[in-house]
C-alpha cells in the first residue's frame, strides 16, 4: 500500500491503521462467523519466501470443506508455488495488501488499499490497477490445463478522503454529516476503474465479490 499524498508521517500512521483496521480475515471472523472458519496455514515444506504475513486457510461451517485461502503481501507468491507449482512470472514481485485465493470459484480476489488524507500522487497511480491485474493474471497464465484461475482486482478507499475531502479523520462514524466535496472530484477516477473492471469498496467489503456471504 502506497503512503502518497501530503501529511508525511502522519499520512504513513494512517495508512497502516487503516491496513490494520481492514485486514480481511479479521474482518470475516467478526462478520461471518456463523457460516466460516480461518484455520491458519501450515505449509507442507518451507516456504521460498519469507515473510511475518499472516496465512488462513477458510473452512464453510456447513459442510467442512476447504474453500480457499487468505493472505497478503509476499505470502502470495508462497502460496502461488505451493498450490500451483508456479513461480512469479513477472520481472518484479508486486506485495497485494489482500489476496482471497477461492478454489471454488477458482478466482483469486486481490485488494488494494488506498487510505488519504490529501490530494496527491496516488491520484494518478490509481489508473494503474488494470495493469496490475494482468501482471497478476500472468502468473496463472503459466497453468497448461484449463479452466485456468481468474484474477479479480478491487479497490478499497477510505471514505473520510475520497468521498469526503477530511484530512486527519480516522474515525468513520457520522461521516454522513458532512458535505460529500471530494465525491465529483473524483468520480471520473471511480467510474474508469470500473470501466476497466475494477470493483471499488469505501470503508468496507462486499463479502458476496469474493463467493462469501452470511
Amino acid at each position: 500500500m502506497k503512503k502518497g499524498g501530503k501529511g508525511g508521517a502522519n499520512t504513513n500512521r494512517g495508512g497502516l491503521a487503516f491496513e490494520s483496521k481492514t485486514d480481511l480475515a479479521a474482518r470475516i471472523k467478526r462478520d461471518l462467523n456463523m457460516t466460516y472458519k480461518l484455520i491458519e496455514h501450515k505449509y507442507k515444506k518451507p516456504p521460498l519466501i519469507k515473510s511475518t504475513a499472516k496465512v488462513y486457510d477458510i473452512y464453510s461451517k456447513i459442510d467442512q470443506h476447504l474453500i480457499g485461502i487468505i493472505t497478503k503481501q509476499m505470502q502470495f507468491y508462497n502460496i502461488l508455488e505451493e498450490k500451483y507449482q508456479v513461480r512469479n512470472a513477472n520481472h518484479k514481485k508486486w506485495k497485494p495488501d489482500e489476496v482471497f485465493f477461492n478454489f471454488d470459484a477458482n478466482t483469486i480476489f486481490i485488494v488494494e488499499k488506498k487510505w488519504q488524507q490529501g490530494s496527491g500522487s496516488v491520484d494518478e497511480k490509481i489508473f494503474g490497477f488494470v495493469n496490475k491485474r494482468r501482471l497478476y493474471q500472468n502468473d496463472f497464465n503459466q497453468l497448461s490445463h484449463e479452466p485456468k484461475p481468474t484474477v479479480e482486482f478491487s479497490a478499497l478507499f477510505n471514505s473520510s478522503w475520497w468521498i469526503y475531502g477530511l484530512k486527519n479523520t480516522m474515525e468513520n462514524n457520522d461521516l454522513e454529516k458532512y458535505p460529500r466535496k471530494n465525491e465529483k472530484q473524483y468520480q471520473d477516477y471511480f467510474d474508469n476503474l470500473r470501466i476497466d473492471g475494477v470493483k471499488i469498496f469505501f470503508d468496507n467489503y462486499d463479502y458476496w465479490w469474493f463467493g462469501l456471504y452470511y
